[in-house]
């Protein structure tokens, strides 16, 4: 039978707060029945304990989602275990067609909860065991290493003390950057885009510049955010080709409006490396090691050349460490999968720009997440709007000026398509 409500209750409360008692507490009260649900959809015993290591990480990951519908905790449970389910039927050829990211009725966590009632539970066994708790492991050792240069945490499997000096220097170098422009260059940007909404002297050469981004994204916030689909999304902005000059091409980050031809290079999502990537890792989500991802990369280790990056906090110079970063990228997609696109997770929203004719195009911050979205089909995204071509403005601010402008321009933005 499986675990009571309560007790399933109070092990999501802990996971939340990021306790080990409630991951083992779960572990111990719901992972046979799901063990034994798994079973009766799968043939292989070890693609059960797959799919329930997931899912209960998923969970531990999770459980701040917990409540916010108001489901049982076993059904909220049993959810990640369909979709997880799901994901696993499809790639083996079992699974049926069914609209974008829709989860079959029989996988859906009601269904899934009644059903393991009426089987008998398996313990999990020493090997999903050591699985889980390796995991759980690298989930508690993250807050004690070093952070990127940016803040995230790392996955302690792929961190290596080899890059603990650059992470730190790095780390040093963006937070006298970032304090630099919070003390002095943030506060000039806002003294000159207040005189600008209010047309004051000064106000036509900042619009000439091209006006502070950060200065309009605090005014107007969530106005800038599009909600599209984002298997339309086809075009992507090749800094290169748009800015040659790399000091413009340093400038235009700062910038809301872009003057000039900049949208007019065209190159496709579809030909990306990180779409190419995404694509290749999910196709070969039951084994991973036979992507073409995982040859490249076990290539570069044997010619003595790991992927590297103090960037992400990550050392990829073994093969254990290859396949655990194919699978950390696998279980980010069942992430999506199960509870859709969140804009907040990730260290930038998924940045666009409006092109001349009010087009769409995707900007390089969030492709790894966009792929995602595309390769598993969901059905919607949230966007960020990071710039304009000026023309676009021009034509939609009319005559109006300063904060009559501004307004004009984000009753505008919905009107906007990918291009």
């Amino acid at each position: 039978m499986p675990a009571n409500p309560a007790p399933l209750e109070l092990a999501l409360d802990a996971c939340r707060d990021q306790d080990s008692a409630g991951f083992h507490r779960l572990r111990q009260d719901i992972a046979p029945s799901m063990l034994a649900t798994a079973d009766s959809f799968l043939d292989d015993a070890r693609q059960s304990e797959d799919v329930v290591h997931d899912t209960l990480l998923l969970a531990w990951l999770n459980a701040r989602r917990f409540r916010s519908d108001g489901t049982p905790p076993g059904p909220w449970l049993f959810a990640i275990l369909g979709s997880r389910l799901h994901n696993q039927l499809e790639a083996l050829g079992k699974g049926q067609p069914t609209a974008a990211r829709q989860v079959p009725a029989r996988l859906q966590g009601q269904a899934l909860w009644s059903r393991s009632r009426e089987l008998e539970p398996r313990p999990p066994g020493p090997s999903l065991d050591g699985r889980l708790t390796e995991s759980l492991s690298a989930q508690l050792a993250a807050p004690r290493l070093p952070r990127t240069p940016t803040g995230e945490r790392v996955h302690p499997p792929l961190y290596d003390v080899r890059l603990r000096r650059k992470m730190l220097t790095s780390r040093l170098a963006y937070r006298t950057k970032m304090s630099f422009q919070h003390g002095l260059g943030r506060p000039l940007e806002e003294w000159l885009f207040r005189r600008w909404l209010a047309q004051r002297a000064g106000s036509r050469w900042l619009e000439a510049q091209g006006l502070p981004r950060r200065s309009i994204e605090a005014a107007l916030g969530e106005r800038l955010d599009l909600a599209v689909n984002p298997g339309q999304l086809v075009r992507c902005l090749s800094y290169p080709a748009a800015f040659p000059d790399r000091v413009e091409r340093r400038k235009a980050s700062n910038l809301f409006l872009w003057s000039g031809d900049w949208d007019l290079p065209c190159q496709y999502l579809a030909d990306s490396g990180r779409t190419r990537f995404i694509r290749d890792l999910w196709s070969h989500r039951l084994d991973p090691s036979r992507s073409e991802t995982c040859r490249q990369l076990e290539q570069q280790l044997e010619q003595e050349r790991p992927l590297r990056s103090h960037h992400k906090g990550m050392l990829l110079d073994s093969r254990e460490r290859i396949l655990e970063y194919l699978r950390l990228y696998l279980l980010y997609m069942e992430n999506m999968a199960c509870f859709g696109f969140d804009r907040h997770e990730g260290k930038d929203r998924l940045g666009v720009t409006i092109d001349r004719h009010g087009g769409i195009i995707k900007t390089n911050k969030g492709l790894h997440r966009l792929a995602m979205a595309q390769v598993l089909g969901l059905s919607e995204v949230t966007v960020r709007v990071r710039s304009v071509h000026r023309q676009w403005w021009e034509r939609h601010a009319g005559d109006a000026r300063g904060r009559d402008a501004l307004e004009r321009i984000a009753r505008a933005l919905p009107e906007c398509v990918p291009a």
